[in-house]
């Protein structure tokens, strides 16, 4: 959900996706407040945070979440 005050409209949400197994971290642009993941491996943990920007800048990330994919 959108943050309950802000100072201009959001512009787009980075989502931060990291492959605890290899520590490798991806940045993603995110136009919608929605996004489907595909090419993730299975039976792997990742770890997921989130941030808004607009133009005055980023937000401050959100608390991190981890998760673990099932198989086919």
């Amino acid at each position: 959900d959108p943050p309950s005050y802000g100072n201009a409209p959001i512009q787009g949400f980075r989502l931060f996706l990291t492959d605890m197994a290899t520590g490798r971290e991806q940045t993603l642009e995110v136009d919608g407040r929605s996004y489907c993941l595909e090419g993730l491996r299975k039976f792997t943990e990742y770890s997921l945070r989130f941030l808004a920007f607009n133009h005055y800048g980023p937000g401050m990330t959100s608390e991190e979440v981890t998760v673990t994919t099932l198989s086919d």
